[in-house]
């Protein structure tokens, strides 16, 4: 009777444990069921409870483990609008298309373009006046320093002509610089001076050093492989591109002859930290799809591959180099397909759950809290998605 007693009783116990460890994990998030052995202090016999009775404990956490990726708040939806540029997290400067006149079966459609300043917080839109006369043809383009002091300006007179200066963010004084370009490629190397790959008619032209004082100073590379730069970035000191042959090289002001970093490089994109770069691969070797994949700086993979498809492309960067977001098109429906965002500190690549493809480049605002994507559109020619992430 005592032995049937027991039996039953010990059957009960390892229900009842096994039921409270069941409710902890579905209904204590936050919390860790931690299972120990404790003295038997009942009288009770070894043999009989096994050394000591369980207890179960459940402790609860001061605050639950971070998560990393990626939550979207809302989704801000623009109608036959670009974003030309961000103003600050909420304004933004976008161009809209308005059709003229339809097409027809012998004249192409008509439009006409229309800059706003719009206010995301509250909805405003304010008209930008347009240029006139000789100013509408000139077509200026700033860059600046990573530590925002100097700003590398580009007028460009037309498409073979630009007017290039140096200006202090803090005083507004300029310095031009007398360099002929035919390209705007180029990148900040550090925060004293910018590289200018300036390109020409006939090959790829000078690569100048250009300090924040306006003085200017040939870079040689001796490279017999690239004729133009079709990927060039820079940053920390070194000057990134591929050549002929899609392979991506490295080299610096004080040294002339380059380093292979990859093969099969497509596309690149160094980080603004100047960290990591992400690359995709040319489709070549036998190999189906295009893959993208995040360098080191020196040349190596970090992890594994992060995305594939037939095309990858829109590789963009948030300003704090914490995410990268990027288009995948991939013809079998099945595969990756739209928009996705890999996140740097979890390593996790995640959807956003929009499987259309961007016909601009993906545009982060200033805190890389807001991604805008614009996509065609049969109606409205194009529109623009606004993505809100959660903080």
């Amino acid at each position: 009777m005592n032995k049937g007693k027991y039996i039953a009783g010990l059957i009960a116990m390892i229900l009842l444990s096994a039921g409270i460890l069941f409710g902890c994990n579905a209904e204590e998030k936050g919390s860790i069921a931690q299972v120990r052995s404790t003295p038997d202090t009942t009288g009770q016999s070894s043999s009989e409870a096994g050394g000591g009775k369980r207890e179960l404990t459940v402790v609860k956490e001061s605050k639950p483990p971070a998560e990393q990726g990626i939550a979207v708040e809302r989704i801000h939806q623009m109608n036959s609008a670009n974003i030309e540029k961000w103003l600050s997290d909420h304004e933004l400067e976008i161009q809209v298309t308005t059709v003229e006149k339809q097409a027809t079966a012998t004249k192409e459609a008509q439009y006409s373009y229309h800059r706003f300043r719009f206010d995301l917080e509250t909805g405003e839109r304010l008209s930008i006046k347009e240029q006139t006369g000789a100013d509408q043809r000139e077509v200026i383009k700033s860059f600046l320093s990573p530590d925002g002091k100097y700003s590398f300006i580009q007028t460009w007179k037309d498409k073979y002509k630009a007017v290039n200066e140096i200006k202090n963010m803090a005083t507004g004084e300029r310095h031009e610089v007398a360099v002929d370009n035919y390209m705007e490629v180029g990148g900040w190397l550090n925060n004293d001076s910018y590289v200018l790959a300036a390109g020409s008619m006939k090959d790829r032209g000078e690569i100048w050093n250009i300090s924040v004082d306006g003085t200017r100073k040939k870079i040689e590379l001796q490279d017999p492989d690239v004729e133009s730069f079709t990927e060039f970035a820079t940053g920390n000191g070194k000057i990134y591109y591929t050549d002929a042959n899609s392979r991506m090289k490295s080299f610096t002001p004080t040294q002339s002859r380059p380093t292979l970093l990859a093969n099969d490089v497509s596309t690149m994109s160094l980080s603004p930290d100047s960290q990591r770069i992400a690359v995709s691969t040319a489709r070549s070797g036998g190999q189906e799809d295009s893959r993208l994949l995040i360098y080191d700086t020196g040349g190596h993979v970090q992890g594994l591959l992060i995305g594939k498809g037939d095309l990858l492309s829109h590789q963009s960067w948030s300003p704090d180099s914490s995410r990268l977001a990027f288009a995948v098109y991939t013809e079998d429906k099945g595969g990756m397909n739209g928009i996705y965002i890999f996140d740097t500190v979890s390593g996790k690549v995640s959807p956003l759950g929009l499987s259309y493809y961007p016909v601009y480049p993906l545009s982060w605002n200033p805190s890389g809290t807001r991604l805008g994507i614009t996509v065609d559109d049969k109606e409205k020619l194009i529109v623009t998605h606004i993505v809100d992430f959660k903080k």
